[in-house]
């Protein structure tokens, strides 16, 4: 007679060991509580957004040495072969701890996207604008969708360090709360919220602010 403890049904229905509930529970806090659906769903809202596609990847890189929260793509003229990769424990240490505002941070990397092509003026061929912009897409949508996680977003990026790369905190939050202003204006007087409107209104901004962003940059920059 066959052992009904070796039916496949019946071993589906027992409960996972002690340390599998343990290792589920441990890979669900390391990305505070988002389940693979959760970070897709999270995804796919950025990518609506921009009404762009899905990226061809999504790569979970927390468990990797120097794994970085980031766009990568090869081809400058496809949505096609885009990778998206996150470091939760990255965005964690950014005080970014829920679905919300990490699509918001997936927003940025969209926004990276949407600009494969675009190439803005300023230090090391516009290299804080191209992360500025998205940051402003960023705020865009938050303003837009009434996402209230933004303001998790702010404080944890105003916490960060410039670099050659990247733009000091708090000169992105500032990119970040004109975008949550802005959008919604231009909406409001019936400005149609098309990427080259926005990326207009970017470089409007940018132009503003343009002594603070020169000064900021003397720090990482000879010139």
């Amino acid at each position: 007679m066959a052992n009904i403890f070796d039916n496949p049904a019946f071993q589906f229905l027992q409960r996972p060991s002690m340390e599998d509930f343990l290792k589920r529970c441990q890979q669900r806090f390391n990305r505070f509580g988002l389940s693979d659906a959760d970070i897709n769903d999270a995804i796919k809202s950025a990518c609506d957004f921009f009404y762009i596609p899905m990226p061809r990847m999504i790569q979970d890189l927390t468990n990797a040495q120097n794994g970085q929260t980031m766009f990568v793509n090869w081809d400058r003229g496809s949505y096609y072969d885009d990778v998206l990769c996150f470091n939760m424990q990255q965005l964690i240490d950014m005080k970014i701890d829920s679905k919300d505002a990490f699509s918001l941070v997936m927003t940025h990397e969209c926004g990276h996207r949407v600009l494969q092509n675009t190439q803005f003026p300023g230090v090391a061929n516009g290299q804080w604008e191209s992360e500025l912009c998205p940051d402003f897409f960023m705020g865009c949508r938050a303003g837009l969708w009434n996402m209230n996680a933004i303001d998790k977003v702010v404080m944890g990026l105003i916490l960060t360090d410039g670099s050659p790369s990247h733009p000091e905190g708090t000169l992105r939050a500032l990119f970040i709360r004109h975008g949550k202003y802005i959008a919604p204006e231009m909406h409001r007087r019936g400005i149609p919220l098309t990427i080259q409107n926005l990326i207009n209104e970017f470089m409007s901004f940018r132009q503003q602010n343009l002594n603070e962003i020169l000064n900021q940059q003397h720090k990482y920059y000879r010139f």
